[in-house]
C-alpha cells in the first residue's frame, strides 16, 4: 500500500476569521466540545461563547484535529458549518482522500500516540500544523478507503450504543440528585464554607515520567485524565522509573476523593472517587487529595454536588491563570467556596441510591472497554491492509 505525507493529499486550513464578522448564531466548537476519542458532545454559538479572538472556519468537508494535548485524540467529523478554537486544526481532504477514512486513521490509538510524541511545549503541549502535514498516511484506492470507513462506521455505531447506556445512567444520577435536593440556588440548604467541611487538602508531585502507561508492577503518576470526567480512571497514568524517595506518601488509596486543581476552564475542579485502586499509583502536583469531615459530608454526595451543572460555574470561577497557562484553583480560594449541606442522613440516602447505579455503570463500562480494544484492533488491521 502506498504511503504519502498528509500535506500532499489534504490541506490544513488556518484562515482566521473575526468572530464579530460572522452571524452571532454561527455555531462554535472548542476543545471542551470534543470528547476524548473524537465524539462531538456539544457546541456553542459565537454570541453565547462571547468570542473575541480570531477563530478558524470549518464545514462538513473537514476533519477537525485538536492540536493542544493531542494525546487526548480529539479528532472529529463535524456535520455542520461553524467556527472553532485555533487549538483545533481544520483539515480538508483532497480528491484522493476520503474524509471518514482520514478521521479514523488519525484517531486510532497508534496515531494519537505518534502525535503526542511530536508536540512542543511542556505545560501546554501542542502539535504544529507543519509537523501534522508530514504525518504518513497509507493511501489505498478510494473505493478501498470507502470500504474501510464503512466497516469502521458500523463497528463504531455498536460502540455508540454502549456509550448511550452510560450517558443514560449518568443522567439518572443527576436526576436523583435534583429530585432529592432540588434547585441549589433556592436557599433550601445551609451553605457552609468548603474549608470547614474539607479541613485538609493535599497534592502530590510531578516528577519526570515515561511517555507510556505503567506496567502493572511499575510505579506510575496519574494524569489529569484520571479524574477529569468525574470517574476515576487509573489507566490514565505515566510510568515512573526514578527514585521514589518520600513520594510513597502520595500513593493513591481506596476511599480517596480526588480533584483536579489545574485544567482547561471547562474541566478544572473535576472530582472523582477512588473505590478500588491497584498499588503504586501516585498523585501528581495537579490533583488534590481531599480529606472530608465524614461526620458532616458524605463523599458521594460531595462528588455529585461538585460535578452538578448548577455548581460547576462557581467551581470554575475559582480558577485563575494567564492566557499562556492552564487555569489553576488555589487552596485559599477553594476554602471559601460555599457548599450546600443537607442533613447527613439525606446525603447517605442519595449515596445508597447512586451506588446501585454505580454497579450497573461499572459493568457497562467494562464492556465498553472491551469494545474499545476490539475497535482499536480493527483499526490497526484496516490501516495495515488486512481487512
Amino acid at each position: 500500500m502506498r504511503t504519502v505525507e498528509l500535506g500532499s493529499v489534504a490541506t490544513i486550513e488556518r484562515k482566521g476569521v473575526d468572530p464579530l464578522a460572522v452571524p452571532p448564531e454561527t455555531l462554535y466548537i472548542g476543545l471542551e466540545h470534543i470528547e476524548r476519542g473524537g465524539r462531538i458532545i456539544g457546541h456553542d454559538t459565537v454570541a453565547g461563547a462571547e468570542l473575541a479572538s480570531t477563530k478558524f472556519q470549518f464545514s462538513p468537508d473537514h476533519v477537525l484535529f485538536g492540536k493542544l494535548r493531542p494525546n487526548l485524540g480529539k479528532v472529529c467529523r463535524p456535520n455542520f458549518t461553524g467556527v472553532c478554537s485555533t487549538d483545533i486544526l481544520p483539515i480538508r481532504p483532497g480528491k484522493d482522500l476520503d474524509r471518514n477514512y482520514l478521521a479514523y486513521y488519525l484517531g486510532q490509538p497508534s496515531m494519537v500516540e505518534f502525535a503526542a510524541s511530536r508536540t512542543s511545549g511542556a505545560n501546554l503541549p501542542r502539535l504544529s500544523p507543519t509537523v501534522l502535514a508530514t504525518f504518513p498516511v497509507p493511501l489505498p484506492p478510494l473505493p478501498e478507503q470507502h470500504r474501510i470507513a464503512a466497516i469502521l462506521d458500523h463497528a463504531d455505531a455498536l460502540r455508540a450504543k454502549r456509550r448511550q447506556v452510560l450517558a443514560h445512567l449518568d443522567s439518572l444520577s443527576q436526576s436523583i440528585f435534583h429530585d432529592m435536593f432540588g434547585d441549589l440556588h433556592g436557599g433550601r440548604w445551609e451553605r457552609v464554607p468548603f474549608g470547614e467541611l474539607v479541613p485538609r487538602v493535599d497534592n502530590g508531585t510531578s516528577p519526570n515520567c515515561e511517555a507510556r502507561p505503567a506496567a502493572s508492577d511499575e510505579w506510575a503518576v496519574l494524569k489529569l485524565g484520571a479524574v477529569t470526567y468525574g470517574y476515576f480512571r487509573p489507566e490514565e497514568n505515566k510510568a515512573y522509573l526514578g527514585d521514589l524517595g518520600n513520594m510513597d506518601s502520595n500513593e493513591v488509596r481506596s476511599g480517596d476523593v480526588l480533584m483536579t486543581r489545574k485544567n482547561t476552564r471547562e474541566l478544572v475542579g473535576a472530582v472523582a472517587l477512588v473505590d478500588e485502586v491497584r498499588p503504586h499509583l501516585l498523585l501528581p502536583d495537579l490533583i488534590f487529595r481531599l480529606h472530608l469531615d465524614g461526620s458532616r459530608l458524605d463523599r458521594r454526595y460531595f462528588q455529585a454536588l461538585m460535578m452538578n451543572p448548577q455548581k460547576r460555574p462557581s467551581v470554575r470561577d475559582l480558577s485563575s491563570g494567564s492566557a499562556s497557562s492552564m487555569p489553576n484553583i488555589s487552596k485559599a480560594r477553594l476554602a471559601k467556596l460555599p457548599l450546600e449541606l443537607p442533613p447527613l442522613a439525606l446525603q447517605r440516602e442519595f449515596a445508597a441510591r447512586v451506588d446501585l447505579i454505580g454497579g450497573q455503570r461499572a459493568r457497562v463500562e467494562a464492556a465498553s472497554a472491551v469494545d474499545d480494544m476490539l475497535f482499536a484492533s480493527l483499526q490497526s488491521r484496516a490501516f495495515r491492509g488486512d481487512l
